[in-house]
């Protein structure tokens, strides 16, 4: 699959981040990350980078502390993210003449497992997989990303995370702001899970 855009929003109604991935050939995935899922995948996910990253510089070879490589891969990140375009908005089929294509069907696969494999000298391949207590067979896709589209779909899942607010109380992506004001605050506010 040569991808051709990707999109990670937040939606509200159904409390998870719908994902999707268009080709240049026409086709698109869609699938959804709940809650549950999304905040165990965004550490292993952004491990997984910065190790892959550090793979695929040559001159990298040498670090071994996971500080030197996270700043390896932040820099990256921040390079690639400077030419990126984050303002042309997704379009549902790349080519206007053929309707998009859903190999996987209307429905967007529910996300229950995510296998990340490093390539050495290549892509990051992730692979999506929806299995669901009484289906026979499951559904699943695999797509190969190179450095800017690693990088840009991290950026879309951060933005989603935050649009969220599941990371609100959490370590996720970083501790919550500190209260403004005097105010005690609560301590007994209810959690909930999805």
């Amino acid at each position: 699959m040569n991808i051709h855009q990707l999109s990670a929003r937040y939606n509200q109604e159904q409390d998870r981040i719908l994902v999707r991935i268009n080709s240049t050939e026409g086709s698109e995935m869609r699938l959804w990350l709940t809650r549950r899922l999304t905040l165990a995948l965004w550490p292993t996910l952004n491990k997984a980078v910065v190790e892959h990253v550090a793979r695929q510089d040559g001159s990298a070879s040498h670090l071994r502390d996971e500080a030197s490589k996270k700043m390896l891969a932040d820099f990256q990140r921040e390079a690639v993210l400077r030419d990126a375009d984050f303002s042309t908005p997704y379009q549902d089929a790349p080519d206007a003449v053929a309707p998009t294509t859903l190999p996987l069907g209307s429905a967007p696969l529910l996300v229950t497992e995510v296998r990340i494999t490093p390539v050495a000298n290549g892509p990051l391949k992730i692979a999506f997989n929806e299995q669901l207590a009484g289906q026979a067979d499951g559904r699943g896709f695999q797509v190969e990303l190179a450095p800017p589209l690693v990088h840009g779909l991290v950026q879309l899942l951060e933005r989603a995370l935050q649009q969220s607010a599941w990371s609100e109380g959490s370590e996720v992506l970083g501790p919550p702001p500190l209260p403004t004001s005097d105010a005690p605050v609560a301590a007994d506010r209810p959690k909930y899970l999805n």
